[in-house]
């Protein structure tokens, strides 16, 4: 009878793991999209003239905020994914700073869309609570 509690406890607390990582996990993602969305709309305002001090400061804070849930996330999941977001938001903020609308513009809706590929990989299933 000691086994079994001991396995089902051992169960439970894998489960609750699984679940606060997932949540984490797609938290971030979702906090990231949700804010490059954001940034596209502010492009879209002024197309002329992307390279405002406002942009450039949002970009450098999002970068900021994000390099801070990296940290975390770079011990859940793979380096490599992580480091593709790393290089699309440092092309963002480059883009912005040479005021190139068009590769910015291209740039964000590429990023947005590999985040949400990319977040389905954490799905919480019995294939990855396995």
């Amino acid at each position: 009878m000691k086994k079994w509690i001991i396995i089902v406890a051992i169960m439970i607390i894998l489960g609750v793991g699984c679940f606060l990582e997932h949540r984490f996990v797609n938290d971030a993602f979702d906090f990231l999209e949700e804010r490059l969305e954001q940034y596209v709309y502010m492009l879209d305002q002024n197309q002329e003239n992307i390279d405002s001090q406002e942009n450039i400061n949002y970009m450098e804070d999002l970068h900021k905020e994000w390099h801070k849930k990296n940290k975390v996330l770079k011990s859940l999941i793979w380096h490599t994914g992580m480091k593709d977001i790393e290089i699309g938001l440092a092309r963002i903020a480059t883009y912005t700073e040479d005021n190139n609308y068009v590769e910015a513009e291209t740039e964000l809706d590429a990023l947005i869309d590999y985040i949400e590929h990319y977040s389905k990989d954490f799905t919480l299933t019995l294939e990855n609570f396995l």
